[in-house]
């Protein structure tokens, strides 16, 4: 029975997806801690789902739900009508990397009542990640807990250039055939990130990943070499990129390897990463520290 209730409710769930129907049909109340400390709701778009496993939603950066998920991300979604009612309970991120906001950006979208196109970067996405379940369907209930996935850490080498990163890349894509998987300048990212100084720092790139063979390295001109001068000669030319499934792994790393060290980057989250972190550990290895 409980099998067949879960399967009734990500129906329901999937069938409100991709701006189905429009209007209330494809809305869920969303539920999140405020500044205070106490709960808020408000009514968002189901953009997409899998099941009862995770929605997205899509907002604008400068909403206050964007600004309480990045100081609590424990969230909330609640979707119901006479017939049933959908409860859910976890977390919550924030995902602003392009091919994200490419896959959650739909034709109703193009009006630009709202925003001028996924590139937008005031356009952003919500990912809620479910932890536990509380459905009632068809004048049944069941109630449960979703087993959490293992944590997939991986790591890529970070190369930080001081202006001469769309040169490396170049070079490196003839010296070993490599692909470019994403390829951000300043002017692409996020205004939030960091102030361009000048027009030239605007073709600097801020966010790039080349795939060689079976390995993808990491590759920027780091802000902190050419747009900071307080933190020339504490910046690290290659440094380590540890990738993480969720913010609160990259906040627990954080906490161990920060002491003694020099922070470069303080925790934020960034155009490619919705919790990022930079540092010199207390040995002098590079760290940056992303989903």
């Amino acid at each position: 029975m409980s099998k067949e209730i879960i399967r009734k409710a990500e129906e329901i769930i999937n069938a409100k997806t991709d701006y189905i129907g429009g209007g209330m049909e494809g809305y869920a109340a969303l539920s999140l801690i405020d500044e205070n400390g106490y709960p808020t709701t408000s009514t968002l778009t189901i953009a997409k789902a899998d099941g009862i496993n995770w929605l997205t939603f899509c907002t604008s950066l400068s909403r206050n739900s964007v600004k309480r998920i990045n100081k609590c991300n424990k969230a909330s979604v609640c979707i119901n009508s006479s017939e049933y009612n959908i409860t859910l309970v976890g977390t919550i991120e924030v995902l602003t990397d392009i091919q994200t906001k490419k896959d959650n950006w739909f034709p109703i979208m193009d009006s630009g009542e709202h925003w001028t196109g996924p590139e937008d970067p005031e356009f952003c996405v919500l990912k809620f990640t479910t932890e536990s379940y509380t459905l009632f369907v068809g004048y049944e209930e069941v109630k449960g807990i979703l087993k959490k996935p293992e944590t997939k850490l991986s790591f890529a080498p970070m190369f930080n250039f001081k202006g001469e990163c769309k040169q490396a890349i170049e070079l490196y894509k003839k010296a070993f055939k490599a692909k470019i998987k994403v390829n951000i300048p300043f002017s692409q990212a996020n205004p939030k990130d960091f102030k361009i100084k000048n027009e030239k720092e605007r073709d600097f790139i801020y966010h790039a990943q080349l795939q060689i063979g079976n390995q993808v390295i990491y590759l920027c001109d780091d802000p902190a070499n050419i747009l900071d001068n307080t933190t020339v000669g504490k910046v690290s030319m290659i440094n380590l990129c540890m990738l993480f499934s969720s913010a609160d792994e990259v906040k627990e790393t954080y906490k161990i390897l920060s002491e003694g060290a020099t922070i470069i980057s303080p925790m934020t989250s960034t155009t490619y990463s919705s919790c990022y972190v930079y540092l010199v550990d207390k040995f002098g290895i590079g760290w940056e520290l992303m989903t």
